[in-house]
């Protein structure tokens, strides 16, 4: 599973998702969806997350966390 730290980037940063969209050029619904903790995330492409890093001076790992998850072992 991915985790997407935006929103704690924003709150350390000072940043409305408002802002973000006037900051990086993503669409303001698209600007408040991906900064809502509590929704989760689809797809996103490696432009939007280059304008993300960009516009927030972070790098990717900041933004995303990988977590892995249990599998269930299938049956030889």
């Amino acid at each position: 599973m991915i985790r997407f730290h935006l929103s704690t980037v924003l709150k350390r940063k000072g940043w409305t998702p408002y802002r973000l969209s006037r900051e990086t050029g993503l669409t303001v619904p698209t600007a408040y969806r991906l900064a809502d903790p509590r929704l989760k995330f689809g797809r996103f492409t490696a432009d939007t997350l280059d304008r993300l890093c960009a516009a927030l001076d972070v790098q990717p790992g900041e933004l995303l966390e990988f977590v892995p998850t249990r599998r269930r072992k299938r049956p030889r």
